[in-house]
């Protein structure tokens, strides 16, 4: 939570892509947000969400969809917007950006910066296993955030699970998804997972060539 300057208090928090609400809803506690807004395009996703955190407000759709809910409401803008792995996703970054800046005053955003070793080989695009249509380093990252009228407040790389706060949302998360696969499949992701802590406390330098990195920023639109 160390990109966002003490002074800012925030009525209401929207998350883009936000899964089954967990780093949403923690956010949201750690700075007393009291109207929470989820949307993720997963039925799926929505409907455990809304299981686990019935306080809060889920929708399932796109930022177009969301958008025309939100038209003729109270608020027009949120106060704070969550983009966190979602970019990479969408078919039209620039576009997707531009519309977030319409209906947010600041934007909090986790990309990942996946040019590096792991990844020379990898195909981008609608056949990517994670759905992730490009690839970005942090030039590239920066100058789109600038292209779509956003002014960078904080910013700095690290490895995601680095950070402390992130972790252990991210061990709940990977928990929650895990408890309702076959036997096999926990085993095998169970090790996977495993491996993956091991080579995140490895030389930061080293870690971030072979497996890439996440830029963090906070934005205003």
């Amino acid at each position: 939570m160390k990109l966002i300057p003490a002074d800012l208090v925030f009525n209401n928090i929207l998350e883009i892509g936000c899964a089954i609400g967990i780093l949403l809803n923690n956010i949201a506690e750690h700075y007393s947000i009291k109207n929470i807004f989820g949307l993720d395009i997963s039925s799926e996703n929505i409907k455990v969400a809304r299981d686990l955190y019935p306080g809060s407000t889920f929708f399932q759709g796109t930022i177009d969809d969301f958008s025309t809910v939100f038209r003729n409401k109270a608020f027009t803008k949120f106060d704070l917007v969550i983009l966190s792995d979602i970019i990479e996703h969408v078919p039209d970054d620039l576009r997707f950006l531009s519309a977030v800046k319409e209906i947010s005053s600041y934007v909090l955003i986790n990309l990942p910066l996946e040019k590096c070793y792991k990844n020379r080989n990898r195909k981008y695009g609608m056949e990517d296993p994670s759905g992730h249509l490009r690839c970005y380093d942090k030039k590239e990252a920066l100058s789109l955030i600038s292209k779509a009228g956003l002014n960078i407040i904080n910013s700095f790389t690290e490895n995601a699970l680095k950070d402390k706060d992130i972790f252990k949302i991210y061990l709940k998360e990977r928990t929650e998804r895990l408890r309702n696969k076959s036997l096999p499949k926990r085993l095998f992701w169970s090790l996977f997972y495993f491996s993956e802590d091991r080579v995140i406390i490895m030389n930061n330098r080293l870690n971030e060539k072979i497996n890439g990195t996440n830029l963090f920023c906070l934005v205003k639109s």
